[in-house]
């Protein structure tokens, strides 16, 4: 059976209506598509890093509850889970503020064994960023080997 794999970023997204703040919920950006994807009860894994902490505890829970695959995520001891705070405006657009600590070793995960016509996704400035480069690659080359599909989301939105 087909699978999804994604892989991105997670991050916890405060969200701030005025001064206060309204929600806190895991995101990112290809994240979010995954979560979507798992609650339809596909067949969904999500590859990315989070801390042993308590908002890792929450990303984690999180993916579990909406059927998303946690065997591939990298829970680090060092640094902090990433949280965002979105400040957000009177149409809803939101500004943000982002808090960062990951330790020096990225995404140290073993990726899901791919098959063909499995999806891939990946995407956002997770996908460009110079330290997880060839761990990207990696992923890429094997769905490429494996005649995966792939799909890019460059988390554009306007």
């Amino acid at each position: 059976m087909r699978k999804v794999i994604g892989i991105g970023e997670t991050i916890y997204d405060i969200i701030f209506r005025g001064e206060q703040p309204s929600a806190a919920v895991p995101g990112g950006s290809v994240f979010n598509g995954i979560i979507s994807l798992g609650r339809t009860g596909a067949e969904v894994c999500f590859i990315s890093e989070t801390r042993n902490d308590r908002i890792g505890d929450i990303i984690l829970d999180f993916m579990r509850n909406n059927n998303v695959s946690t065997d591939y995520m990298n829970v680090f001891p060092d640094g902090k889970s990433p949280v965002s705070l979105a400040f957000l405006d009177d149409k809803n657009d939101a500004e943000y503020i982002f808090y960062k600590d990951y330790p020096k070793q990225r995404l140290d995960v073993v990726f899901p064994q791919i098959q063909e016509d499995d999806i891939v996704i990946f995407g956002s400035f997770y996908a460009l960023n110079p330290v997880l480069r060839d761990k990207i690659l990696e992923l890429l080359e094997a769905a490429r080997k494996k005649k995966a599909i792939v799909y890019y989301d460059p988390n554009f939105r306007i």
